[in-house]
């Protein structure tokens, strides 16, 4: 979740794992061919490479070469998600690691790109916090983040260590919160505060029912202690907060009586108007779409803009994959993400999955459905890419150790650990 410069891209790992994969030999690659994933994966390539041909063959406007470019970027996330999750199968260990270093990697980009001579404008709320990349993302990535560390402080026993090393986990766990909440604070955005208080809430609620009855107690208070954070730092930024969600009303009452000319310039606005225009896009194409590489286009030729500000996107994920790749290929995206939650439905119900694993990838999935409702954080640059391939991948490891019959390993190495959990 760090984007710093083109020496260290997101991606990398992913790449590297691809690599593996395509030299492991034929026991990996059957046992993929044995995964309804990698082929619907496939579908999904030989249908983008079948659209973009038709779109360059229909209009002279833009090549073979061009569409398949955008197309490449959703077909990045599922060739990646399974080279992750094939090399993860192996390695279950990494997966709380590798989730952890997200979490890292998020503070220390919180840390060293926060623009340290604005932080009167980002406290007032003058200025959005951005690092070096769009404020929502550093929202979804706030909420990811502290998701992951609520479940992680709920999953450890503090019976096992002294008072000297529960006092400095404590610290550590306490101000890397207190950074998070900042940043979800002060990035400002709605999607991303109401991702948190759903989602973060519930589950690390039905975490802490599942937890061992005599971690109930240090757990509860654990959770006390979050909650409390959270409404300090809600009450801290109430005006920050109000003046967010200012102009409700008034955009209600027009949305109410269908009158778009009446609502006010505001990014509410935007949406709406980005939205009635997708929508009529797909009605004209419901099939095939226009093509994602036709989107940006569309929307610069519409005049849809906020001062200066002139949307790339339609700001919503949804309605975005809907009008680039039509309802055929919005269909097989869907099949592939229900399938990779199934999958990890199933390997909680079979043991396969523990406790904090389970809700922490169920809650992070959830987290990116919501905030991208209002905005598209799916697959357009590699930092938006790299966490969901992670995520995804993880889904993806314990569906592959599901169906070979291996439970995950728990923390003290004990397969009967995780059972229990």
């Amino acid at each position: 979740m760090t984007h710093f410069s083109n020496w260290l891209r997101p991606e990398y790992g992913g790449t590297a794992a691809l690599l593996i994969l395509v030299a492991a030999g034929g026991k990996r690659w059957r046992e993929l061919a044995g995964h309804p994933l990698p082929w619907l994966v496939l579908a999904f390539i030989a249908y983008v490479v079948l659209q973009a041909a038709y779109l360059a063959q229909s209009s002279s406007a833009l090549s073979f070469a061009q569409h398949l470019s955008f197309s490449a970027k959703p077909v990045r996330v599922g060739v990646l998600t399974c080279a992750i999750g094939a090399w993860l199968a192996d390695r279950p260990r990494r997966m709380p690691l590798l989730l952890g270093l997200m979490v890292a990697g998020f503070a220390l980009a919180a840390l060293v790109c926060t623009p340290w001579s604005h932080l009167d404008a980002i406290v007032t709320g003058s200025l959005r916090l951005r690092l070096r990349y769009a404020e929502n993302i550093v929202g979804e990535y706030a909420a990811m983040g502290l998701l992951l560390l609520s479940l992680y402080a709920l999953s450890r026993s503090p019976r096992r260590r002294g008072r000297a090393a529960i006092a400095s986990r404590a610290a550590i766990l306490a101000s890397t919160g207190m950074l998070l909440l900042a940043c979800l604070l002060y990035a400002q955005s709605r999607a991303a505060w109401l991702a948190t208080a759903l989602v973060v809430p519930l589950a690390t609620f039905a975490a802490l029912r599942d937890v061992h009855h005599h971690w109930r107690r240090p757990a509860a208070v654990a959770l006390g202690v979050a909650i409390l954070a959270a409404v300090a730092a809600l009450g801290v930024g109430y005006a920050l907060v109000a003046q967010r969600l200012a102009g409700s009303e008034t955009i209600a009452a027009a949305l109410a009586h269908d009158e778009l000319a009446a609502l006010p310039s505001s990014s509410v606005t935007l949406r709406v108007q980005l939205t009635a225009l997708g929508w009529h896009a797909w009605q004209a194409h419901p099939l095939l779409g226009i093509g994602l590489r036709n989107i940006q286009p569309m929307i610069a030729a519409s005049g849809i803009h906020m001062g200066d500000y002139v949307p790339p996107h339609l700001h919503n994920a949804y309605l975005q994959a809907l009008v680039g790749v039509g309802s055929i290929g919005a269909v097989l995206l869907l099949a592939a993400f229900t399938l990779l939650v199934h999958e990890l439905w199933l390997a909680r119900r079979t043991a396969d999955a523990g406790n904090a694993p389970y809700w922490a990838l169920l809650g992070c999935l959830g987290i990116v459905l919501i905030v991208n409702i209002s905005d598209f954080l799916s697959w357009h640059n590699d930092y938006m890419r790299a966490p969901l391939e992670l995520l995804l991948g993880c889904c993806f490891a314990l569906s592959l150790r599901r169906r070979r019959g291996v439970p995950e390993t728990g923390e003290a190495g004990n397969p009967a650990h995780a059972r229990q959990t």
